[in-house]
């Protein structure tokens, strides 16, 4: 285990990743009297109607003491790991600029829950997080008790039971990130805002918690996805995306002592011009990253296997991202050729799964130029599933190149060898070790995913590897579920520090996993 922990530097950058899909189902009626945010029509950037109120002139406080009570803003976390740290990262902005303390949801691990109209997403957070389920869904002996949920009438949907219940774990993103981080003062390296963190989604608890009534409440309503756009300065084009616009100085405004958004999910929601945006950025980046001890274990048990095949140390290992690595061959007048490179192949759903076939070739192509310092374009992330363009431009750069292969003595060579065996034999042979992240079930016997294991015999998947990396974490529970069994949820961030740790790292464009692997 010393092998990751000698290194403070690299231990440092655990990257937060994801994969993994995010939780759920719903209980407890919600009172949505509270004042709910719309534009005004002047700033409305498509042809909108607008929601039920309009922003008002801040009214006068009734006294001074109100105006320095302490104000909250918190938010609605869905969707996968990576979307929800997005959403933090996207609050904890929001907090910074307008100076209110940030309440921070827990993070859900397993299951995932997608977004859903406003106000629907309340019901299920709240059902997800409520501490009865603890006690009905585990016997005495902490075994779980499955029940399946029961039908209401013809037509509704289940209610939510312990076959639910179970299916995802909620810990505190203190109990695996550095958010405290954020709380340190600007010149220590943070934000210096306020943070307190939930430990369940009732509107009605956390009231009480805050000591909130009804009109201390100011709720951001959303009924599509991506309903509002957050900017600093409204002279700038609009953002398609969006539906309606809302300036930093307008949220400003709102004398609510509760400042609760619905959905601020996006790496574009917020468009700021300040210059310190991008340092904030980054802060917030580094204190999200994931650094559970018992991740870093896990991880160096596969690490230690890869890196010895090459005779490597973690102290030789230099990660760059493409444009570090032509600024290092230009620095020393030489291509030094990586030994070890990762990936991250989404493969397991949606458009990823179906457009899998194509977008391998694109892989190959482009591991196989950084293998031999024939790079053409400086972009790490392959298939762009959401942009047509760009689809075009990787294909026309290979279009007519056949797809490399490894000489057939070394692909029979290797491929009848055991995992140790053929791992020394890579070493022997100065053969680039690649490791690749993926969704795909049984990776090595996926017909699509054969090209590039026809290029790169030195290949290795998470599957390869004997399950023993997996003991550091089968003891862990978390304080939020304490029953529940962690593990499989933290594989992903096992299979996540293993690519950070490669000299090069070749993502999939608009997967979560693959942009916070670039991010972290």
């Amino acid at each position: 285990m010393s092998f990751l922990n000698k290194n403070s530097r690299k231990r440092s950058v655990l990257v937060v990743i994801i994969l993994l899909s995010v939780m759920f189902m719903v209980f407890q009626a919600i009172p949505y009297e509270h004042r709910t945010f719309s534009i005004p029509d002047v700033i409305l950037r498509k042809e909108t109607e607008p929601t039920t109120t309009t922003v008002k002139d801040p009214e006068p406080s009734a006294t001074p003491a109100l105006e320095n009570q302490e104000k909250f803003l918190t938010y609605l976390p869905y969707s996968r790991f990576s979307n929800q740290r997005s959403t933090l990262l996207n609050a904890a902005l929001l907090a910074k600029y307008l100076n209110r303390t940030l309440i921070v949801p827990p993070m859900f691990l397993g299951y995932a829950n997608g977004w859903s109209p406003a106000p629907g997403l309340y019901e299920v957070l709240s059902n997800m997080t409520d501490s009865h389920f603890q006690d009905i869904c585990f016997d005495e002996n902490q075994n779980e008790i499955y029940y399946e949920p029961v039908i209401l009438q013809e037509g509704e949907p289940p209610a939510f039971g312990c076959y639910n219940f179970t299916t995802y774990v909620i810990t505190p993103w203190s109990w695996a990130t550095d958010l405290n981080r954020l709380s340190l003062s600007e010149d220590e390296g943070g934000l210096g805002i306020n943070i307190i963190e939930r430990q369940d989604m009732s509107l009605s608890s956390l009231k009480k918690q805050l000591n909130l009534h009804d009109d201390d409440l100011y709720l951001m309503e959303d009924s599509t996805r991506y309903q509002w756009h957050i900017v600093d300065d409204t002279s700038h084009p609009p953002n398609p995306r969006y539906q309606q616009e809302v300036s930093i100085k307008e949220l400003s405004g709102i004398r609510e002592r509760l400042l609760h958004f619905y959905g601020i999910f996006g790496y574009d929601r917020l468009l700021l011009s300040s210059s310190d945006s991008e340092e904030y950025r980054l802060r917030i980046q580094q204190a999200l990253i994931f650094r559970h001890p018992a991740i870093t274990d896990a991880s160096a048990f596969i690490l230690g296997q890869l890196l010895d095949s090459i005779d490597k140390n973690e102290k030789e290992l230099m990660p760059l991202d493409p444009h570090e690595a032509r600024k290092k061959e230009k620095s020393t007048g030489h291509f030094d050729p990586p030994r070890f490179v990762a990936a991250h192949i989404r493969a397991g759903d949606g458009v990823f799964l179906k457009g899998l076939k194509d977008r391998i070739p694109e892989f190959v192509h482009q591991i196989w130029d950084i293998m031999k310092g024939n790079e053409t374009t400086l972009d790490d992330l392959i298939g762009a599933t959401n942009n047509k363009t760009a689809i075009k431009e990787h294909k026309l750069l290979h279009a007519n190149q056949p797809l490399p292969k490894a000489p057939r003595r070394i692909r029979d060579r290797l491929g009848a060898l055991s995992l140790s065996d053929r791992l020394e034999a890579c070493g022997q042979l100065n053969q680039m070790l690649l490791y690749v992240a993926t969704d795909a079930p049984s990776p090595r016997d996926n017909k699509d995913l054969q090209p590039l294991l026809d290029a790169f015999p030195c290949t290795y998947f998470m599957a390869d590897f004997s399950d023993n990396w997996r003991e550091p974490l089968l003891n862990l529970r978390s304080p939020l579920d304490p029953f529940k069994d962690l593990s499989e949820h933290l594989v992903m961030f096992v299979d996540a520090t293993v690519c950070a740790w490669a000299e090069r790292f070749i993502g999939t464009r608009t997967s979560t996993f693959s942009v916070s692997a670039l991010l972290g």
